[in-house]
């Protein structure tokens, strides 16, 4: 169980003094602590999960540099035995209430149940705040799962509670499905009022860039985004997309070469690629715990994105050619159609044009160079 000065304002401020995290937003450091004990309290309380999404890689990576506030999981119950476990949460918890969100569960089409807990916080203002419990009520579809316990500097632990999450390469298939605005990811806008998403779209960039660096099995990765994907599609089949795999993973690398040409193309790259710089903006100022994350930093992200989806799209599965910091003044794309990425070598971060270089050389674009 989380210990409970982890609650107090006098917790949040220890890491605010601190020089590396002079910036973190305290609110949201509150928020993520009680994510976190709304996790302890659902697996304390006897309901059998598999953690997944943005919150999961604080306890998969052990070095993961951004604040997530959601908790998403995975479980086959149903809603009178889930409920009467939520109840048990709030008995046992700093948790005030729970609350569902009745127009957008248990929609026969789409098995999912949104709620919604309330807590008292102890920051500036005294608000009442509430974290978000997604759920997804079916077996879970992950190639891989571990247990990992819940273990992280931002909170204190009394005794260890172990958590089943999925292994980083079936979690990087599964995000890579939200990282496909125009077919079944993340869209640029949502809901009646068309309200801009493209913040939450910059999280999965981030979350997939910090990913990559671990794949262990890209067939794995491969097998979870097929089966992923297929779901997602599935639950779109009423739509007139004619949706496959395939496509998603092209809408994937479409939408990171929107961020290569930083501004230019057609009017509606034009278009997405402003409220991709929103998205990073916004992301940027409030939800990293150290660092920072620009178009400079979003440019190198998105080429390592476009050099594994067009890995899976092309079955080429062989281990990724990490970049080394290899000299790559030899290095040219000289296809009429593509050769605007050679301005990349110019950038101080040289992993945009290595990877791009590569997703040319999976594609069949350009011949492999043997002394990369």
């Amino acid at each position: 169980m989380i210990k409970e000065h982890c609650f107090t304002e006098e917790w949040l401020t220890t890491f605010k003094k601190q020089t590396e995290h002079k910036r973190i937003d305290k609110i949201i450091l509150e928020k993520m602590i009680y994510a976190l004990h709304l996790l302890e309290r659902i697996k304390a309380n006897g309901l059998d999960f598999v953690f997944k999404g943005g919150t999961s890689l604080v306890l998969l990576l052990e070095e993961y540099n951004r604040f997530s506030i959601d908790i998403d999981i995975i479980c086959n119950t149903d809603r009178e035995t889930l409920e009467k476990i939520l109840s048990k949460v709030i008995d046992s918890s700093n948790f005030k209430s729970f609350e569902l969100d009745k127009h957008r569960s248990y929609i026969p089409s789409v098995p999912k149940a949104h709620y919604s807990f309330a807590f008292d916080s102890v920051t500036k203002g005294r608000y009442s705040g509430t974290i978000l419990l997604d759920v997804l009520i079916e077996e879970s579809i992950y190639p891989e799962i571990i247990e990992k316990p819940i273990q992280t500097k931002w909170v204190e632990m009394g005794g260890e509670t172990k958590i089943k999450l999925p292994t980083v390469d079936a979690i990087t298939g599964d995000k890579l499905t939200a990282f496909a605005p125009n077919t079944v990811g993340i869209p640029y806008f949502k809901g009646r009022n068309q309200q801009a998403f493209s913040m939450e779209i910059c999280k999965q960039l981030f979350d997939l860039s910090k990913l990559f660096e671990r794949i262990e099995n890209i067939e794995t990765v491969s097998q979870s985004f097929e089966v992923f994907a297929i779901q997602e599609i599935e639950y779109r089949k009423t739509a007139t997309l004619d949706l496959t795999p395939e496509k998603v993973l092209l809408d994937t690398i479409d939408t990171c070469l929107i961020l290569a040409k930083r501004g230019g193309g057609t009017p509606d790259e034009k278009t997405n690629f402003t409220e991709l710089q929103k998205g990073i903006r916004a992301f940027g100022t409030g939800f990293l715990m150290v660092g920072n994350f620009r178009i400079d930093d979003a440019i190198p992200a998105s080429a390592r994105i476009a050099y594994l989806a067009t890995k899976l799209l092309h079955k080429e599965l062989s281990p990724i050619e990490y970049y080394k910091g290899q000299d790559l003044k030899a290095l040219s794309i000289e296809n009429k159609d593509w050769n605007f990425l050679n301005r990349l070598k110019k950038q101080p971060d040289k992993s945009s044009f290595y990877y791009w270089h590569k997703t040319l050389e999976t594609m069949g674009l350009i011949k492999q160079n043997k002394n990369e």
